[in-house]
């Protein structure tokens, strides 16, 4: 009895304890990890030791810090042995292709940049430097993520969610290079074996060159090789590791470049003196662009787009508009055909100059022309006017001189077309009167062939009129014919019918007596016999009793 109080008890005790057991282990043991989350374990006791040198526990039976991680779900770990935290997934957002806007600056003077941010929600990408792990065998700080050695990882993160231990990999989040439309992106490698040294050239003017780019070119590299690969990057999105490689934007087309008055305070108009000594101002626009062929090259030259302005384009500018503008005359930038023929001449300077550094050019346009005069100050004085006045009076009166000429020219004209018209009157009627004698003539031969005509026509009508008497007479004779023909035939036809029937019939009397039997349809007969040799009948019977006689005459022999 007393065993079995102790048993009961027992029992008692484990199903009090149970549930409490149930609730310390679900609140104590219990790792719950969010479907965007991770947990880092760490052994506390009861393990090994890790190997000299490892920082991280590489097996769950190693006291540390654990290298695996859980994944998002609910884990049970006793928390004497093990200790946790939970951490948020890494996250590389994908951007939003409907917020990306490229804006393109206003570049259109020295100093300003031609390449405008690329705004919006971009994509992503994480660069992923491996903190734990032994030193690469070489001494390099890009490794694969393979190898296990520290180092920044030569793959990166596409946009997307991992799982990553942040106690083994560090995560920097970068901008994916994103080339718009209407550009080219120039890839230069960051490590790799250097490329091969280019031979020595020499620019074949001085003047084409400034001084200072007249060095060593580097050549492009080759895949692998560390510098500026010749191959360019089309417009799209491209996951690039940025400790790589970097890519520069080249825009593809033209863009302008001017050096004109833009205030007061910034005049970059080109001033140099004329032929004749007058002080010569001039704002030029450049329309420029370079092909994509040829942007590897160029950011391989000058590091980027804005260089070439800055290295290129606006010295050239300045140098051939001195050159060449030196060789006219005051006079001649003022007047137009002139001025064009300077400008033709700049452009065609400069195409040739910019064409052999790889720098397309469209068009050198001059936009604004100053002529001063070499003692005035500022902007110019009584001189500079009145050159403009002089040459304007003497273009005033070559104008009027040529007028003059035009309008005498005009007067002969106008006289000569007088005469001309008297000519074309005369000419008319002579034409008109000429018309008239040929209307009449042809009217007259006209009516002779309709009379002619009319005859021929009645003569055919009366020979047709013969020919068509003559066959209706033949029809009439022939129709004739053939109508007694057909009653002569006809005629033959019933005297064989009647001839046929005779011969069937066996002798004209029986087929005689046939007919008058087959015509003979009285209402009634009477037949009246008073013996032989006596013959009386009333006479109104005569006919039926003399034809039944005849019916009896012509019985054959044993009838009756």
């Amino acid at each position: 009895m007393r065993r079995m109080k102790w048993i009961i008890g027992g029992l008692v005790v484990v199903l009090v304890a149970l549930p409490v057991l149930a609730i310390v282990v679900w609140a104590t043991f219990r790792i719950e990890v969010g479907p965007n989350e991770y947990a880092v374990l760490e052994r506390k006791m009861f393990g090994k030791d890790r190997p000299a040198g490892q920082i991280l526990a590489s097996d769950p039976s190693q006291r540390g810090i654990q290298e695996k991680v859980l994944g998002p779900g609910r884990y049970f770990r006793n928390p004497l042995i093990w200790g946790w935290k939970v951490h948020p997934l890494t996250v590389i957002p994908s951007g939003d292709p409907k917020t990306w806007d490229w804006a393109k600056p206003a570049q259109t003077k020295p100093g300003s940049s031609i390449s405008g941010p690329f705004r919006g929600d971009i994509p992503k990408i994480g660069v992923v430097t491996r903190k734990v792990g032994p030193k690469a065998p070489d001494g390099r700080i890009i490794v694969d993520r393979d190898s296990g050695c520290q180092g920044i990882l030569r793959e990166v993160l596409t946009p997307g969610t991992y799982m990553l231990n942040h106690h083994v990999y560090g995560v920097e989040i970068r901008d994916a290079v994103v080339i718009p439309a209407g550009f080219v992106g120039v890839v230069t490698n960051l490590f790799g074996d250097d490329p091969p040294a280019a031979p020595l050239q020499t620019t074949q003017a001085a003047e084409d060159v400034s001084a200072e780019l007249a060095s060593l070119d580097r050549p492009l590299a080759e895949p692998g090789q560390r510098g500026t690969l010749r191959e360019v990057l089309q417009p799209g999105v491209y996951f690039i590791n940025p400790k790589l490689q970097t890519v520069t934007q080249v825009e593809i087309g033209f863009n302008e470049y001017s050096q004109v008055k833009f205030s007061d305070d910034e005049n970059l108009r080109i001033s140099f003196p004329s032929d004749t000594g007058y002080n010569i101002r001039v704002g030029v626009t450049v329309v420029w662009g370079i092909d994509p062929a040829h942007a590897a090259e160029i950011i391989n030259t000058y590091g980027n787009v804005d260089a070439v302005l800055d290295k290129i384009i606006g010295p050239q500018l300045r140098s051939i508009c001195r050159n060449i503008g030196s060789t006219y005359a005051a006079r001649d930038f003022i007047q137009g055909e002139k001025r064009e023929q300077f400008q033709r001449a700049m452009t065609a300077e400069l195409q040739r100059v910019c064409r052999a550094k790889n720098i397309e050019i469209l068009l050198a346009l001059v936009r604004e022309i100053e002529v001063h005069a070499p003692q005035a100050g500022g902007e110019g004085g009584e001189v500079t006017e009145d050159l403009k006045r002089t040459i304007q009076e003497s273009h005033i009166a070559i104008e009027k001189q040529i007028t003059k000429e035009k309008q005498r020219e005009a007067a002969m004209v106008k006289a000569e077309l007088e005469e001309v018209r008297k000519q074309v009157d005369i000419a008319r009627e002579t034409v008109a009167a000429e018309t008239r004698v040929m209307v009449a003539n042809i009217k007259a031969e006209g009516e002779k062939t309709a009379a002619e005509t009319d005859a021929s026509a009645a003569l055919e009508v009366a020979t047709i009129q013969e020919q068509v008497a003559q066959l209706d007479a033949q029809r009439i004779e022939i129709l004739g014919k053939a109508r007694t023909d057909v009653e002569r035939l006809k005629k033959e036809a019933e005297a064989q019918g009647y001839r046929m029937m005779v011969d069937a019939f066996g002798s004209p009397r029986a087929f005689n007596l046939y007919t008058f039997a087959e015509n003979f349809q009285p209402d009634e007969i009477r037949l009246f016999f008073a013996g032989d040799g006596t013959f009386w009948t009333d006479l109104s019977r005569f006919e039926e009793v003399g034809a039944a006689r005849i019916l009896q005459e012509g019985r054959p022999e044993g009838t009756k």
